[in-house]
């Protein structure tokens, strides 16, 4: 499978979960729905926060700041170059790079849950939630299979943490075990 290709169907995923707005457009501006008002990422479309974008824009990597503006070309534009391309999760083997996307995406603490799949796969690398050189080998070292559900039991594992140290977001975990278990089966784990 070629980088484009691997990049294409993990990109498609990570859009399954989060495509859409969170928001309703009111005289211009994104109102966070009731329903995601505990979301703490805020206004969000297509899984991208207005900082993200903000950010993406000040890159040149799109056009404008508008959250309510972004499409989800601009969208995969950013995933590309924010999370793809700055890791290198084309240089692992399917399926772990959309493991790794998918995590990295849902995930501000996302080298935690790696370095602790690696390492459940018998790697030895350290646990110190930063996504360098090391852990990155550490990862192409690991049997696909095997580092894929790793990731998939760390994930659950560090959503069910949020949960426990933060009940109010005990409303989003049905909805993210069910993230985790559609990323399972889509890697064939």
């Amino acid at each position: 499978m070629t980088n484009e290709e691997k990049f294409e169907r993990s990109i498609a995923f990570v859009l399954k979960w989060e495509g859409g707005r969170n928001f309703s457009v009111v005289n211009g501006k994104a109102i966070v729905k009731g329903s995601a008002r505990a979301d703490m990422g805020g206004a969000t479309a297509y899984g991208i926060t207005w900082k993200t974008l903000e950010s993406a824009h000040r890159k040149g990597i799109v056009s404008h700041g508008d959250i309510c503006r972004l499409t989800i070309e601009e969208a995969k534009g950013i995933y590309r170059v924010n999370y793809w391309e700055r890791y290198n999760w084309g240089m692992l083997e399917w399926p772990v790079c959309l493991c790794a996307l998918d995590c990295c995406v849902n995930h501000g603490g996302f080298a935690y849950i790696l370095q602790r799949a690696v390492n459940r796969c018998g790697g030895n690398v350290v646990v110190d939630g930063k996504m360098g050189p090391k852990t990155f080998a550490g990862m192409q070292g690991c049997e696909a299979e095997e580092l894929s559900r790793g990731i998939y039991e760390e994930r659950k594992k560090y959503f069910e943490g949020i949960v426990r140290r933060k009940p109010g977001q005990g409303v989003f975990l049905k909805g993210w075990l069910r993230r985790c278990e559609e990323m399972r089966r889509e890697s064939g784990v």
